[in-house]
């Protein structure tokens, strides 16, 4: 065996074990060996990159490519250790002349989304990684990149599918776990939500905050009983944690546990930084206290800024249906409906406004929807027995 080989033998049983340092000197001696052996100066600017030597394995990798420019590898990395040092437009030109000789060349595709997403150009990274799954499905981070891009750019249905992508691929990542649940809320979609941060939550069940917005999502699904009890183990896993407490108030409150909520509202009220979650809980103080016209202001605020609260649009609405504002509470209702479908008696109170606003005809669509969730129930039948009469 000649000594170029030698050196390149043990630097590849080396790097296999991921001895970097000892293979990077292995594949120097391969490289000083042959000047002129293309292999070599490939594996030691491979191994100076994982040493995050980025200057040394550009000079490797740009010898590697003067000796043999057919190598798509090397003119990937080398494109690779170009953008590490910020010299990004010569590292994308770097990359397409790598992709002009294999344009399904995974690792190039996947180094030039992540190239272009440091420029901010979230279009061309996100064409760059679907290219990249194209070629190569099994890439659970380049689904999960790829997801993160789509909702950077308000596309979330193809979102949440690269991020159901990502999860199949690789189970039980909590990283991709809270990135789909993001999005499936943002969809209004809190029962597929609830289940992705249930999954989340036994990964890690003593993190209060995930508990808490398991719960939240349990609640804005109307799955009261989970909800508490998800609050519940949040606010016994960290008691001083005011967003905790400030979703344990409002649940209760809206429970009409009024007594057991004020003081963990009030905690939240004091504690937490300006925000929804701040000004929900210093509305239900309001509301509370009788200062009715304040928590309206609050909870109008909350849904301005985050539409998709519907625990916020089920307070508000309720204030304005028992103030007599019929359209503002029609239209709360009408929110609250369309995040939450399954909500009772949103569909209740919508078919009584209706008829007092003279609208039959969605009056009777209403309870009929209502009838639907909720077969048994005696008001509904009353009602839809009355538009008959």
């Amino acid at each position: 065996m000649g000594e170029l080989q030698e050196h390149l033998n043990v630097g590849l049983a080396l790097a296999m074990s991921r001895r970097w340092d000892e293979a990077a000197r292995e594949f120097q001696l391969a490289a000083e060996a042959d000047p002129g052996d293309a292999e070599a100066h490939f594996q030691w600017g491979k191994a100076l990159q994982a040493l995050s030597k980025n200057p040394e394995a550009e000079k490797a990798l740009r010898r590697c490519c003067e000796l043999d420019a057919s190598r798509v590898e090397a003119r990937t990395r080398l494109g690779m250790v170009i953008a590490l040092q910020g010299r990004r437009d010569e590292a994308a030109e770097c990359l397409r002349e790598a992709l002009a000789k294999d344009s399904g060349n995974v690792l190039a595709l996947n180094a030039l989304g992540d190239l272009r997403m440091a420029q901010g150009q979230l279009e061309e990274a996100a064409k760059a990684w679907e290219r990249s799954l194209a070629s190569q499905f099994g890439q659970a981070e380049t689904a999960f990149k790829l997801g993160y891009a789509l909702e950077a750019l308000g596309r979330f249905e193809d979102a949440a599918a690269r991020y159901q992508a990502a999860q199949q691929i690789h189970p039980g990542r909590l990283p991709v776990l809270l990135a789909l649940a993001g999005v499936q809320e943002r969809l209004g979609r809190f029962l597929d939500a609830a289940g992705t941060l249930g999954e989340a939550v036994s990964l890690r069940s003593q993190d209060a905050g995930l508990l808490a917005r398991w719960g939240g999502a349990l609640d804005q699904a109307g799955e009261s009983a989970g909800a508490e009890s998800a609050l519940r183990q949040a606010r016994a896993a960290d008691e001083t944690n005011p967003m905790v407490a400030g979703r344990l108030g409002l649940h209760l409150a809206a429970h009409g546990h009024a007594a057991e909520a004020r003081p963990l509202l009030r905690q939240a009220a004091e504690a937490l930084p300006e925000g929804s979650d701040r000004w929900l809980a210093e509305a239900a103080l309001m509301q509370a206290e009788g200062s009715v016209d304040a928590a309206l202001g609050l909870f109008r605020k909350v849904v301005e800024q985050e539409p998709q609260r519907a625990g916020a649009w089920d307070s508000l609405a309720g204030l304005l249906y028992r103030r007599g504002d019929l359209d503002g509470a029609r239209h709360a209702y009408q929110q609250l409906a369309a995040l939450q479908p399954n909500h009772v008696e949103a569909q209740l109170r919508l078919g009584s406004l209706h008829l007092k606003l003279g609208q039959k005809d969605l009056a009777r669509a209403a309870w009929e929807q209502a009838l639907k969730l909720d077969p048994g129930n005696a008001i509904v039948r009353k009602n839809l027995a009355v538009l008959k009469d």
